[in-house]
């Protein structure tokens, strides 16, 4: 399976999805390899930082840019699970995986400047069913409040506005804003591998639903 984290915004905490999902899905056993197509490379770091640790389980790392759809398609014959990190635009890495995956994950925090993104993304995911008409498109709400003031008020806001878009799905499971995200990454880390309740109940969620639709 070749799930592709990707949407047309920067700074919605796609590396660290990738990155989260990829350790989960090694915790269930699954032979997994995460595909880094980002230039800057933070997919590439966080894994460095988890060979030099030694930390288990072990991750497949791969970095490809440009097309990649024969890569994809190659990864797909060797591992159970791909997971792809590409760019917060609109390039080309995201389109040629997006031609050969069988699910994208699209992280967008519940602000007018991320969801105006979807716009984009849809006009991109109607052409790239063309070519892949059993894609399925799931947009995830990453870096939600955690005021409980505001919780279901932000969710409602989210969930109207992704219903807008019919060849999306909004995921019912989502991410808080929580610094443990941030400090895990620079170590190698999953908040799979501390103690941090409330984020391993989010990723495991995540993981959960993102299978049960697979």
């Amino acid at each position: 399976m070749i799930i592709l984290i990707g949407s047309n915004k920067g700074g919605s905490g796609k590396t660290t999805i990738a990155c989260n999902l990829a350790v989960a899905l090694a915790k269930n056993g699954n032979d997994v390899c995460l595909v880094d197509a980002d230039r800057q490379g933070s997919a590439a770091k966080w894994h460095q930082e988890r060979e030099a640790g030694e930390i288990t389980p072990s991750i497949t790392l791969v970095q490809k840019y440009d097309n990649l759809t024969k890569t994809m398609q190659s990864l797909d014959d060797k591992f159970s699970h791909i997971i792809v990190d590409v760019a917060g635009r609109n390039s080309r890495e995201m389109i040629t995986a997006a031609t050969v995956a069988d699910m994208i994950i699209a992280p967008h925090q519940c602000s007018q400047l991320d969801l105006d993104t979807l716009g984009e993304l849809q006009e991109q995911i109607i052409r790239v069913m063309d070519l892949n008409p059993d894609l399925k498109v799931f947009i995830y709400q990453t870096m939600a409040s955690t005021n409980v003031q505001v919780i279901e008020n932000e969710r409602q806001d989210f969930k109207a506005y992704v219903a807008e878009f019919p060849e999306f799905k909004a995921l019912q499971s989502s991410g808080r804003y929580r610094k443990i995200y941030r400090d895990v990454m620079s170590d190698g880390l999953s908040v799979l591998e501390t103690s941090n309740k409330q984020a391993i109940d989010e990723v495991t969620a995540l993981y959960g639903e993102i299978f049960s639709h697979g």
